[in-house]
């Protein structure tokens, strides 16, 4: 039997397929325990819930592992959900991890080289060369062609930290030329290597998770550490320039609530931030759109993320979905 998807899941049908583990946790119900998983793959992920011989099953499945499973769909407040009969963990023979990360749609080395050309037209010496010394840094350009931008919410696939570091690049290009007192040579440093730290930050196997040091100190500090690091070993880099890229990085969130250790202080920091925010929030509104409105709705499923539904469109009768 193939694989059978998160997206092509239906109420009242059975299935037999391979999912990852990405979360679990021991529920009760009425005195009576449970064992709760996340199950995905590259289409999305669904709950999972296995009342009868979970002690094992929890013992042995663990985040990260792939399994097979047997079981009927039906829904829990209105999502889908599995209520597994058996469940096992797969041997690597068994599927194929292509199933279960999804990819940018575009090139990952065809990025990598936009990306590098924009660096190009940093005219500024100092920064042009601070922005190729990280990217063309081996270590981390292997992660780099790989690498998300973000867990679950937006870019969250492989290639998908190139993609949007260049659309924020894009977006802060335009906006330099609207904004005469910009820095456009500052500004678009920063945006190429305001999401660095990520490289570091995530792990990618058959789903994307923090690593240790991704958990234990975040993408900001990390990647203002690596730009840092790499600044120390160019000559006479002017100690002006090097605070204000530094500032970029570090308050790239805007915001102390939103996991900034400083906000928006300079003009640039300020472009900087709206510039990743659009670009994140209209990327995540996409996937959205994209994946719930074939399914003819015209709201999608309340996003816990934002707290809001998102309204994808009254078509109408016979109106042709754009082709992808």
């Amino acid at each position: 039997m193939g694989k059978k998807f998160i997206d092509e899941l239906k109420a009242g049908e059975s299935v037999i397929s391979f999912f990852a583990v990405r979360k679990k946790q021991i529920k009760s119900y009425n005195g009576n325990s449970f064992l709760v998983l996340e199950l995905g793959d590259k289409t999305g992920h669904t709950e999972a819930v296995l009342w009868k011989n979970f002690q094992q099953v929890n013992e042995e499945v663990q985040p990260g592992d792939v399994v097979k499973v047997k079981g009927m769909v039906g829904t829990y407040r209105e999502e889908i959900q599995i209520k597994l009969e058996n469940i096992k963990k797969a041997q690597q023979s068994e599927f194929d991890p292509a199933d279960f990360l999804e990819h940018s749609e575009k090139s990952s080395e065809e990025l990598f080289q936009r990306l590098l050309a924009k660096a190009e037209t940093i005219q500024n010496r100092y920064l042009n060369q601070v922005v190729k010394s990280c990217f063309l840094d081996q270590s981390l350009s292997t992660k780099l062609h790989q690498a998300p931008a973000g867990k679950m919410w937006h870019h969250a696939y492989l290639g998908g930290l190139l993609e949007h570091s260049l659309s924020v690049a894009e977006i802060c290009e335009t906006a330099a030329k609207q904004y005469p007192l910009v820095n456009r040579d500052l500004l678009i440093a920063g945006a190429l290597l305001h999401d660095i730290g990520k490289a570091q930050a995530y792990r990618w196997t058959t789903l994307i998770d923090y690593s240790d040091i991704g958990r234990l100190e975040g993408h900001i500090v990390i990647g203002e550490r690596i730009v840092r690091e790499k600044i120390q070993q160019i000559p006479d880099f002017p100690e002006e320039l090097k605070m204000q890229l530094s500032h970029l990085i570090l308050s790239h969130h805007g915001s102390l609530e939103n996991s900034s250790p400083i906000v928006p202080m300079t003009l640039e920091a300020i472009v900087l931030y709206y510039a990743d925010e659009m670009d994140s929030k209209a990327a995540a509104f996409s996937r959205i759109i994209k994946k719930e409105g074939k399914e003819g709705k015209q709201w999608s499923n309340w996003v816990h993320l934002i707290s809001r539904f998102i309204y994808l469109g009254d078509k109408p009768s016979g109106e042709k979905e754009p082709e992808e």
